[in-house]
Protein backbone atom coordinates (compact mmCIF):
# COMPACT_ATOMS: atom_id res chain seq x y z
CA UNK A 1 0.00 0.00 0.00
CA UNK A 2 2.81 2.42 0.83
CA UNK A 3 4.50 1.73 -2.50
CA UNK A 4 1.18 2.21 -4.27
CA UNK A 5 0.63 5.52 -2.46
CA UNK A 6 4.07 6.77 -3.42
CA UNK A 7 3.55 5.76 -7.04
CA UNK A 8 0.13 7.42 -7.08
CA UNK A 9 1.64 10.61 -5.69
CA UNK A 10 4.27 10.65 -8.44
CA UNK A 11 1.63 10.15 -11.10
CA UNK A 12 -0.67 12.86 -9.74
CA UNK A 13 2.13 15.34 -9.24
CA UNK A 14 3.50 14.80 -12.73
CA UNK A 15 0.08 14.93 -14.39
CA UNK A 16 -0.95 18.03 -12.44
CA UNK A 17 2.18 19.99 -13.26
CA UNK A 18 2.89 21.62 -16.61
CA UNK A 19 6.46 20.96 -17.67
CA UNK A 20 8.73 23.93 -18.09
CA UNK A 21 8.36 25.34 -21.60
CA UNK A 22 11.42 27.02 -23.07
CA UNK A 23 9.78 27.96 -26.37
CA UNK A 24 8.66 31.33 -25.01
CA UNK A 25 12.08 32.45 -23.82
CA UNK A 26 12.62 36.19 -24.51
CA UNK A 27 8.89 36.45 -25.35
CA UNK A 28 7.12 35.98 -22.04
CA UNK A 29 9.99 35.00 -19.77
CA UNK A 30 13.74 35.15 -19.41
CA UNK A 31 15.76 31.96 -19.47
CA UNK A 32 19.09 30.60 -18.32
CA UNK A 33 20.28 27.27 -19.67
CA UNK A 34 23.35 25.39 -20.90
CA UNK A 35 24.61 26.19 -24.40
CA UNK A 36 23.58 22.72 -25.59
CA UNK A 37 20.06 21.38 -25.12
CA UNK A 38 18.47 18.49 -27.03
CA UNK A 39 14.90 18.90 -28.29
CA UNK A 40 14.33 21.79 -25.90
CA UNK A 41 15.37 19.55 -23.01
CA UNK A 42 18.26 20.72 -20.87
CA UNK A 43 20.26 19.11 -18.11
CA UNK A 44 19.34 22.07 -15.92
CA UNK A 45 18.07 25.61 -16.23
CA UNK A 46 15.93 28.42 -14.87
CA UNK A 47 13.27 30.80 -16.16
CA UNK A 48 11.67 33.92 -14.73
CA UNK A 49 8.85 36.33 -15.49
CA UNK A 50 7.25 39.28 -13.74
CA UNK A 51 3.71 38.70 -12.42
CA UNK A 52 1.35 40.44 -10.03
CA UNK A 53 -0.62 38.76 -7.28
CA UNK A 54 -2.71 40.48 -4.63
CA UNK A 55 -1.38 43.81 -5.91
CA UNK A 56 2.17 42.70 -5.11
CA UNK A 57 4.83 42.20 -7.76
CA UNK A 58 6.42 38.77 -7.86
CA UNK A 59 8.93 36.97 -10.02
CA UNK A 60 7.68 33.57 -11.10
CA UNK A 61 10.66 31.23 -11.23
CA UNK A 62 10.96 27.84 -12.82
CA UNK A 63 13.93 25.71 -11.77
CA UNK A 64 14.57 22.37 -13.39
CA UNK A 65 17.36 19.88 -13.73
CA UNK A 66 18.97 16.56 -12.95
CA UNK A 67 19.65 16.66 -9.20
CA UNK A 68 21.56 13.34 -9.22
CA UNK A 69 19.66 11.76 -6.31
CA UNK A 70 16.46 11.99 -4.31
CA UNK A 71 18.35 14.02 -1.69
CA UNK A 72 19.51 16.57 -4.25
CA UNK A 73 18.50 20.18 -4.81
CA UNK A 74 18.64 22.92 -7.40
CA UNK A 75 18.98 26.60 -6.54
CA UNK A 76 19.37 29.95 -8.26
CA UNK A 77 21.74 32.57 -6.85
CA UNK A 78 21.44 36.33 -7.46
CA UNK A 79 24.99 37.68 -7.44
CA UNK A 80 26.51 41.09 -8.12
CA UNK A 81 29.53 39.36 -9.65
CA UNK A 82 30.21 35.93 -11.08
CA UNK A 83 30.95 34.38 -7.69
CA UNK A 84 28.76 33.33 -4.77
CA UNK A 85 29.34 35.47 -1.70
CA UNK A 86 27.19 38.10 -0.02
CA UNK A 87 24.28 37.05 -2.26
CA UNK A 88 20.72 35.73 -2.02
CA UNK A 89 19.22 32.61 -3.55
CA UNK A 90 16.06 30.55 -3.99
CA UNK A 91 16.02 26.79 -4.30
CA UNK A 92 13.88 23.70 -4.18
CA UNK A 93 14.35 20.07 -3.22
CA UNK A 94 12.21 16.96 -2.95
CA UNK A 95 11.20 15.94 0.57
CA UNK A 96 11.38 12.13 0.60
CA UNK A 97 9.53 11.97 3.94
CA UNK A 98 6.43 14.00 3.06
CA UNK A 99 6.71 13.27 -0.69
CA UNK A 100 6.56 16.89 -1.74
CA UNK A 101 8.82 19.56 -3.14
CA UNK A 102 9.94 22.28 -0.75
CA UNK A 103 10.96 25.78 -1.83
CA UNK A 104 13.24 27.89 0.35
CA UNK A 105 14.95 31.26 0.15
CA UNK A 106 18.27 32.11 1.74
CA UNK A 107 21.50 34.04 1.51
CA UNK A 108 25.23 33.75 2.05
CA UNK A 109 26.79 36.54 4.14
CA UNK A 110 29.90 38.36 3.03
CA UNK A 111 33.17 36.68 4.03
CA UNK A 112 31.40 33.39 4.72
CA UNK A 113 31.41 29.91 3.23
CA UNK A 114 28.06 28.87 4.71
CA UNK A 115 24.49 29.70 3.76
CA UNK A 116 21.58 30.82 5.90
CA UNK A 117 17.97 29.88 5.20
CA UNK A 118 15.26 32.50 5.58
CA UNK A 119 12.56 31.72 8.13
CA UNK A 120 9.23 31.59 6.23
CA UNK A 121 7.33 32.89 9.27
CA UNK A 122 9.21 36.20 9.02
CA UNK A 123 7.45 36.98 5.74
CA UNK A 124 4.79 34.50 4.71
CA UNK A 125 4.28 36.26 1.38
CA UNK A 126 7.93 36.19 0.35
CA UNK A 127 7.39 32.86 -1.43
CA UNK A 128 4.21 31.53 -3.03
CA UNK A 129 4.31 27.87 -4.00
CA UNK A 130 0.67 26.91 -4.67
CA UNK A 131 -2.05 28.00 -7.08
CA UNK A 132 -1.93 29.45 -10.62
CA UNK A 133 -0.06 26.50 -12.16
CA UNK A 134 2.54 26.64 -9.41
CA UNK A 135 3.90 23.41 -8.07
CA UNK A 136 6.48 20.82 -8.92
CA UNK A 137 7.24 17.41 -10.31
CA UNK A 138 9.94 14.92 -9.48
CA UNK A 139 10.75 11.84 -11.55
CA UNK A 140 12.72 9.55 -9.31
CA UNK A 141 14.00 7.32 -12.11
CA UNK A 142 15.83 10.23 -13.75
CA UNK A 143 16.25 12.29 -10.56
CA UNK A 144 14.74 15.14 -12.54
CA UNK A 145 13.16 17.92 -10.51
CA UNK A 146 11.00 20.81 -11.74
CA UNK A 147 9.54 23.48 -9.50
CA UNK A 148 7.54 26.61 -10.25
CA UNK A 149 7.06 29.25 -7.55
CA UNK A 150 6.97 32.98 -6.99
CA UNK A 151 9.19 35.26 -4.97
CA UNK A 152 8.34 38.80 -4.01
CA UNK A 153 10.36 41.26 -6.10
CA UNK A 154 11.35 43.37 -3.09
CA UNK A 155 11.47 41.47 0.21
CA UNK A 156 9.84 43.19 3.15
CA UNK A 157 12.68 42.13 5.42
CA UNK A 158 16.38 41.51 4.77
CA UNK A 159 16.25 42.89 1.24
CA UNK A 160 20.02 43.46 1.27
CA UNK A 161 20.66 39.79 2.02
CA UNK A 162 17.93 38.16 -0.07
CA UNK A 163 18.42 40.75 -2.85
CA UNK A 164 15.95 43.23 -4.23
CA UNK A 165 15.09 42.08 -7.76
CA UNK A 166 13.52 45.38 -8.82
CA UNK A 167 15.18 47.31 -11.66
CA UNK A 168 17.74 48.66 -12.24
CA UNK A 169 19.33 45.92 -10.12
CA UNK A 170 21.05 43.40 -12.37
CA UNK A 171 22.50 40.10 -11.21
CA UNK A 172 24.62 37.28 -12.46
CA UNK A 173 22.54 34.13 -12.12
CA UNK A 174 24.26 31.07 -10.71
CA UNK A 175 22.56 27.69 -10.93
CA UNK A 176 23.73 25.31 -8.24
CA UNK A 177 23.01 21.63 -7.75
CA UNK A 178 23.98 19.59 -4.74
CA UNK A 179 22.75 17.33 -1.96
CA UNK A 180 21.48 17.46 1.61
CA UNK A 181 19.93 20.96 1.35
CA UNK A 182 18.63 21.24 4.91
CA UNK A 183 21.76 20.18 6.77
CA UNK A 184 24.04 22.31 4.57
CA UNK A 185 21.52 25.09 3.76
CA UNK A 186 21.91 24.44 0.02
CA UNK A 187 25.69 24.64 0.42
CA UNK A 188 26.96 21.16 -0.46
CA UNK A 189 27.48 21.09 -4.23
CA UNK A 190 28.20 18.24 -6.55
CA UNK A 191 31.53 18.37 -8.42
CA UNK A 192 30.78 20.54 -11.42
CA UNK A 193 27.41 21.43 -9.89
CA UNK A 194 27.70 25.18 -10.40
CA UNK A 195 27.22 27.22 -13.56
CA UNK A 196 27.07 30.99 -14.00
CA UNK A 197 25.42 33.19 -16.59
CA UNK A 198 27.80 34.87 -19.01
CA UNK A 199 26.28 38.28 -18.31
CA UNK A 200 24.12 39.89 -15.67
CA UNK A 201 20.35 40.21 -16.09
CA UNK A 202 17.51 42.38 -14.83
CA UNK A 203 15.19 39.75 -13.38
CA UNK A 204 12.00 41.69 -14.06
CA UNK A 205 12.67 41.63 -17.81
CA UNK A 206 11.88 38.66 -20.08
CA UNK A 207 14.32 39.81 -22.75
CA UNK A 208 17.10 37.44 -21.74
CA UNK A 209 18.01 34.04 -23.06
CA UNK A 210 21.26 33.50 -21.23
CA UNK A 211 23.67 30.63 -21.49
CA UNK A 212 25.94 29.60 -18.70
CA UNK A 213 29.68 30.05 -18.73
CA UNK A 214 31.83 27.41 -17.13
CA UNK A 215 34.20 29.87 -15.51
CA UNK A 216 33.46 28.61 -12.03
CA UNK A 217 32.77 24.99 -12.93
CA UNK A 218 36.25 24.35 -14.26
CA UNK A 219 39.14 26.73 -13.96
CA UNK A 220 40.37 28.16 -17.29
CA UNK A 221 43.70 27.15 -18.79
CA UNK A 222 45.42 30.35 -17.70
CA UNK A 223 44.46 29.73 -14.08
CA UNK A 224 45.55 26.10 -14.32
CA UNK A 225 48.94 27.20 -15.67
CA UNK A 226 49.27 29.74 -12.86
CA UNK A 227 48.57 27.11 -10.21
CA UNK A 228 50.80 24.47 -11.79
CA UNK A 229 53.73 26.89 -12.03
CA UNK A 230 53.39 27.94 -8.40
CA UNK A 231 53.22 24.33 -7.21
CA UNK A 232 56.29 23.35 -9.23
CA UNK A 233 58.16 26.45 -8.06
CA UNK A 234 57.52 26.22 -4.33
CA UNK A 235 56.64 22.60 -3.58
CA UNK A 236 59.54 21.13 -5.55
CA UNK A 237 62.18 23.68 -6.60
CA UNK A 238 62.16 25.86 -3.51
CA UNK A 239 61.84 23.06 -0.96
CA UNK A 240 64.73 21.06 -2.45
CA UNK A 241 66.82 24.21 -2.94
CA UNK A 242 66.32 25.21 0.69
CA UNK A 243 67.35 21.78 1.98
CA UNK A 244 70.46 21.75 -0.24
CA UNK A 245 71.65 25.19 0.90
CA UNK A 246 71.08 24.56 4.60
CA UNK A 247 72.39 21.04 5.10
CA UNK A 248 74.55 20.05 2.12
CA UNK A 249 77.27 22.69 1.92
CA UNK A 250 79.90 20.20 3.09
CA UNK A 251 78.86 17.51 0.60
CA UNK A 252 80.71 16.74 -2.65
CA UNK A 253 83.84 18.59 -1.41
CA UNK A 254 86.11 17.51 -4.26
CA UNK A 255 83.60 17.82 -7.11
CA UNK A 256 82.48 20.85 -9.06
CA UNK A 257 79.59 21.86 -11.28
CA UNK A 258 80.00 24.59 -13.88
CA UNK A 259 82.99 26.00 -12.05
CA UNK A 260 81.35 26.19 -8.61
CA UNK A 261 80.63 23.93 -5.67
CA UNK A 262 77.97 21.34 -6.45
CA UNK A 263 75.59 22.38 -3.67
CA UNK A 264 75.83 26.04 -4.69
CA UNK A 265 75.01 25.39 -8.34
CA UNK A 266 72.10 23.07 -7.51
CA UNK A 267 70.72 25.68 -5.12
CA UNK A 268 71.18 28.48 -7.64
CA UNK A 269 69.58 26.55 -10.50
CA UNK A 270 66.56 25.43 -8.47
CA UNK A 271 65.95 28.86 -6.96
CA UNK A 272 66.41 30.51 -10.35
CA UNK A 273 63.71 28.24 -11.79
CA UNK A 274 61.53 29.01 -8.77
CA UNK A 275 61.82 32.78 -9.27
CA UNK A 276 61.23 32.48 -13.02
CA UNK A 277 58.11 30.33 -12.60
CA UNK A 278 56.78 32.66 -9.91
CA UNK A 279 57.16 35.70 -12.16
CA UNK A 280 55.45 33.95 -15.07
CA UNK A 281 52.62 32.72 -12.83
CA UNK A 282 51.96 36.21 -11.46
CA UNK A 283 51.97 37.66 -14.98
CA UNK A 284 49.34 35.09 -16.00
CA UNK A 285 47.26 36.01 -12.96
CA UNK A 286 47.34 39.70 -13.88
CA UNK A 287 46.39 38.89 -17.48
CA UNK A 288 43.50 36.71 -16.32
CA UNK A 289 42.21 39.34 -13.88
CA UNK A 290 42.91 42.16 -16.34
CA UNK A 291 44.88 43.88 -13.62
CA UNK A 292 44.90 43.41 -9.89
CA UNK A 293 42.29 41.08 -8.41
CA UNK A 294 38.90 42.64 -7.68
CA UNK A 295 38.03 40.11 -4.97
CA UNK A 296 36.78 41.70 -1.76
CA UNK A 297 35.62 38.66 0.20
CA UNK A 298 37.70 37.13 3.01
CA UNK A 299 39.78 35.01 2.68
CA UNK A 300 39.86 35.20 -1.13
CA UNK A 301 41.38 38.67 -1.26
CA UNK A 302 44.31 37.52 0.90
CA UNK A 303 45.64 35.20 -1.83
CA UNK A 304 46.79 37.94 -4.24
CA UNK A 305 48.27 39.95 -1.35
CA UNK A 306 50.34 37.01 -0.13
CA UNK A 307 51.22 36.12 -3.71
CA UNK A 308 52.68 39.55 -4.38
CA UNK A 309 54.60 39.47 -1.09
CA UNK A 310 56.09 36.10 -2.05
CA UNK A 311 56.92 37.44 -5.52
CA UNK A 312 58.70 40.51 -4.13
CA UNK A 313 60.72 38.47 -1.64
CA UNK A 314 61.57 35.89 -4.29
CA UNK A 315 62.84 38.59 -6.67
CA UNK A 316 64.70 40.59 -4.02
CA UNK A 317 66.66 37.64 -2.64
CA UNK A 318 68.68 36.87 -5.81
CA UNK A 319 69.61 40.54 -6.21
CA UNK A 320 70.94 40.59 -2.66
CA UNK A 321 73.47 37.94 -3.67
CA UNK A 322 75.16 40.49 -5.96
CA UNK A 323 76.20 42.27 -2.77
CA UNK A 324 77.55 39.09 -1.19
CA UNK A 325 80.84 39.80 0.65
CA UNK A 326 83.82 37.45 0.72
CA UNK A 327 83.34 34.52 3.12
CA UNK A 328 85.99 35.95 5.45
CA UNK A 329 84.63 39.51 5.37
CA UNK A 330 83.32 40.89 8.66
CA UNK A 331 79.93 41.71 7.08
CA UNK A 332 79.37 38.22 5.70
CA UNK A 333 77.20 37.12 8.69
CA UNK A 334 74.84 40.05 8.04
CA UNK A 335 74.42 38.94 4.43
CA UNK A 336 73.89 35.32 5.45
CA UNK A 337 71.16 36.21 7.92
CA UNK A 338 69.43 38.62 5.52
CA UNK A 339 69.46 36.07 2.71
CA UNK A 340 68.23 33.36 5.07
CA UNK A 341 65.39 35.42 6.59
CA UNK A 342 64.04 36.69 3.26
CA UNK A 343 64.15 33.23 1.71
CA UNK A 344 62.54 31.60 4.73
CA UNK A 345 59.69 34.12 4.87
CA UNK A 346 59.00 33.67 1.16
CA UNK A 347 58.97 29.89 1.48
CA UNK A 348 56.80 29.86 4.61
CA UNK A 349 54.24 32.20 3.00
CA UNK A 350 54.13 30.24 -0.25
CA UNK A 351 52.35 27.21 1.22
CA UNK A 352 49.31 29.03 2.71
CA UNK A 353 49.18 31.06 -0.49
CA UNK A 354 48.86 27.85 -2.51
CA UNK A 355 46.25 26.54 -0.07
CA UNK A 356 44.19 29.70 -0.48
CA UNK A 357 44.63 29.45 -4.24
CA UNK A 358 43.01 26.02 -4.25
CA UNK A 359 39.93 27.64 -2.70
CA UNK A 360 39.79 30.69 -4.98
CA UNK A 361 36.59 31.20 -7.02
CA UNK A 362 38.57 31.05 -10.27
CA UNK A 363 39.86 27.60 -9.29
CA UNK A 364 36.42 26.24 -10.14
CA UNK A 365 33.81 24.68 -7.92
CA UNK A 366 35.06 21.20 -8.77
CA UNK A 367 38.54 21.88 -7.41
CA UNK A 368 37.20 23.95 -4.51
CA UNK A 369 35.01 21.04 -3.43
CA UNK A 370 38.02 18.72 -3.04
CA UNK A 371 39.69 18.50 0.36
CA UNK A 372 42.47 16.03 -0.30
CA UNK A 373 44.76 18.54 -2.11
CA UNK A 374 44.85 20.56 1.11
CA UNK A 375 45.65 17.44 3.13
CA UNK A 376 48.42 16.58 0.68
CA UNK A 377 49.93 20.03 1.26
CA UNK A 378 49.59 19.65 5.02
CA UNK A 379 51.32 16.27 4.79
CA UNK A 380 54.14 17.84 2.80
CA UNK A 381 54.60 20.64 5.34
CA UNK A 382 54.89 18.05 8.12
CA UNK A 383 57.24 15.96 5.98
CA UNK A 384 59.45 18.99 5.25
CA UNK A 385 59.62 19.81 8.95
CA UNK A 386 60.55 16.21 9.82
CA UNK A 387 63.29 16.14 7.17
CA UNK A 388 64.81 19.39 8.42
CA UNK A 389 64.58 18.27 12.05
CA UNK A 390 66.22 14.95 11.17
CA UNK A 391 69.05 16.68 9.33
CA UNK A 392 69.54 19.11 12.23
CA UNK A 393 69.85 16.22 14.68
CA UNK A 394 72.13 14.38 12.27
CA UNK A 395 74.33 17.47 12.00
CA UNK A 396 74.58 17.76 15.78
CA UNK A 397 75.56 14.10 16.11
CA UNK A 398 78.41 14.42 13.59
CA UNK A 399 79.40 17.99 14.43
CA UNK A 400 82.54 17.24 16.47
CA UNK A 401 83.84 14.62 14.06
CA UNK A 402 83.36 16.85 11.01
CA UNK A 403 84.85 19.83 12.83
CA UNK A 404 87.96 17.79 13.60
CA UNK A 405 88.19 16.76 9.94
CA UNK A 406 87.99 20.40 8.83
CA UNK A 407 90.70 21.50 11.28
CA UNK A 408 92.98 18.69 10.14
CA UNK A 409 92.36 19.56 6.50
CA UNK A 410 93.11 23.24 7.09
CA UNK A 411 96.39 22.36 8.78
CA UNK A 412 97.38 20.07 5.92
CA UNK A 413 96.38 22.72 3.39
CA UNK A 414 98.43 25.33 5.22
CA UNK A 415 101.46 23.02 5.22
CA UNK A 416 101.00 22.41 1.51
CA UNK A 417 100.80 26.15 0.75
CA UNK A 418 103.92 26.83 2.85
CA UNK A 419 105.80 24.10 1.00
CA UNK A 420 104.79 25.58 -2.34
CA UNK A 421 105.94 29.06 -1.29
CA UNK A 422 109.32 27.79 -0.02
CA UNK A 423 109.81 25.73 -3.16
CA UNK A 424 110.89 22.62 -1.35
CA UNK A 425 110.09 19.05 -2.20
CA UNK A 426 106.67 19.06 -3.85
CA UNK A 427 103.97 17.31 -1.89
CA UNK A 428 100.53 16.37 -3.20
CA UNK A 429 97.71 18.80 -2.50
CA UNK A 430 95.60 17.41 0.34
CA UNK A 431 92.15 16.14 -0.56
CA UNK A 432 89.26 17.69 1.32
CA UNK A 433 87.72 14.94 3.45
CA UNK A 434 84.22 13.66 2.89
CA UNK A 435 81.90 14.53 5.80
CA UNK A 436 80.85 11.87 8.26
CA UNK A 437 77.30 10.59 7.88
CA UNK A 438 77.20 11.39 4.17
CA UNK A 439 75.45 8.12 3.23
CA UNK A 440 72.50 9.02 5.43
CA UNK A 441 72.41 12.53 3.97
CA UNK A 442 72.40 11.11 0.45
CA UNK A 443 69.42 8.99 1.44
CA UNK A 444 67.59 11.95 3.00
CA UNK A 445 67.99 14.26 0.00
CA UNK A 446 66.92 11.45 -2.34
CA UNK A 447 63.86 10.76 -0.20
CA UNK A 448 62.98 14.43 0.10
CA UNK A 449 63.38 15.17 -3.61
CA UNK A 450 61.32 12.10 -4.52
CA UNK A 451 58.46 12.97 -2.17
CA UNK A 452 58.52 16.63 -3.24
CA UNK A 453 58.37 15.59 -6.89
CA UNK A 454 55.48 13.17 -6.26
CA UNK A 455 53.50 15.76 -4.29
CA UNK A 456 54.10 18.40 -6.97
CA UNK A 457 53.06 16.05 -9.77
CA UNK A 458 49.89 14.98 -7.93
CA UNK A 459 48.87 18.57 -7.25
CA UNK A 460 49.60 19.64 -10.82
CA UNK A 461 47.47 16.76 -12.15
CA UNK A 462 44.65 17.66 -9.75
CA UNK A 463 44.78 21.28 -10.92
CA UNK A 464 44.92 20.26 -14.58
CA UNK A 465 41.92 17.91 -14.56
CA UNK A 466 39.58 19.98 -12.36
Amino acid sequence: MIAFGISLFFVVSVLGFKDVDLSTCTVTKGCLRPPICVDNLCEYGATWRLVEQDEIQYIEFELFGDIKSSSGFISLVFSRDAYFGGDGFVGCYYDTVDFKTVVRAGYRPEASESNHLYNPSDDEKLLITTGDDLGSSYVDAQHYLQCRFRRRVTPVRMANQLKDLAPPNAYYLIIQRGSDPLRTSFGQLYPGGEATSNTSAVITSPLYDLTVGYLVSHSPGMVKAHGAMMVLAWVFCSSVGVIISRYYKDMWPNAGLLGERVWFQIHRILMGICVGLTCLAVILAFIFCQGYSALKIYPDYIHPILGLIVLCLAVINPFITFCRPHPMHKNRPYFNWTHFIIGTIAYVLSIPTIMLGLRMPAAGVQLRSLNYPLWILIFFVIFQFCVELTLEIHGCIHYRRNKHKKITYRNELEQYQNAVRVGGVPIPRPVEPEPSGRIFKYFMISLHATVAAIVAVILIIVIAVN
